[in-house]
């Protein structure tokens, strides 16, 4: 059964908190150019600024709050955000996305529609106005059992209060500055709907970005690792058959040529080893 409670079921702009993951800011002049679009003064911004001593922001304004933080990870900025921001829906973002214009009453609206979401996945576009990735166009709730299009964080909005009640946060062994290099939004994802928190994706463009990184490539050594090993923490030991599966999807394809699969194999084996060892040395 279903835990999804919340105090309340309608929400404004007012409600909403873009959560920023950036590095070594001295100044907002990055802002400008993220919301470009948009009115900085009307709406809420927590900055998380992984840094050092000599390379500190601060903040006079009310509707802009950072933290400055000597931990290294982008999972790690992610959690340190959500488990400070004090409005009821985070948008998680990079600092180095536009967000459209009236995308903070997009997020809102979605959230009014459906107020028992943990989780609401919006779209993106890139730089030349064409859809980030291949989207699933429907208006639809996300579930197991059916193949999604994978997550990107900047498609991502939250309801706080379910999120850290249910203590779902993001794998900081995965993401950029972390020892796996991606695979946490799906690993997020998958622990938000283990617990039967209700998800849903809304169609609508909300933010734009550069074309997929090299992280995003399937044929790369670090893609071909992160997935290995966010196999492991959600399989176990079946993630080396799912290995064997993917190598030959990845032939099928024509990402890999046959000859490599040796290689790519270990590399995916000695990751699980990897995420093993560390895994059960954090409990």
């Amino acid at each position: 059964m279903r835990n999804n409670s919340i105090k309340i079921s309608t929400y404004n702009v007012d409600d909403v908190e873009v959560l920023v993951s950036t590095m070594k800011r001295t100044s907002f002049s990055f802002l400008e150019a993220m919301f470009i679009n948009n009115d900085i003064s009307k709406l809420h911004i927590l900055i998380i600024n992984q840094t050092d001593a000599h390379h500190q922001l601060t903040s006079n304004l009310s509707n802009i709050r950072v933290i400055n933080s000597e931990e290294k990870g982008l999972s790690k900025s992610r959690n340190l955000a959500i488990k400070n921001a004090i409005k009821p829906i985070c948008v998680i973002a990079d600092d180095d996305v536009v967000y459209l214009k009236g995308f903070v009453n997009t997020v809102a609206q979605g959230h009014c529609k459906y107020p028992a979401a943990g989780l609401i996945s919006f779209q993106a576009k890139n730089f030349s106005d064409k859809p980030y990735k291949t989207y699933n166009n429907q208006e639809r709730e996300i579930i197991k059992k059916r193949k999604e299009t994978p997550l990107s964080s900047i498609e991502v909005t939250l309801k706080r209060e379910i999120i850290v009640e249910n203590t779902i946060f993001f794998n900081e062994l995965f993401g950029l500055g972390s020892y796996f290099e991606s695979g946490e939004e799906d690993l997020f994802l998958k622990e938000l709907l283990s617990k039967q928190i209700i998800a849903f994706h809304i169609p609508k463009f909300i933010v734009s970005h550069a074309d997929e990184s090299s992280t995003s490539n399937p044929a790369s050594n670090r893609f071909i690792r992160a997935r290995a090993a966010a196999k492991y923490v959600e399989y176990g030991n079946l993630s080396l058959l799912w290995m064997l599966k993917f190598l030959f999807f990845l032939i099928r394809k024509k990402h890999i040529k046959a000859s490599s699969i040796i290689e790519k194999y270990r590399l995916g084996y000695q990751a699980i080893i990897d995420v093993k060892k560390m895994s059960n040395s954090s409990t």
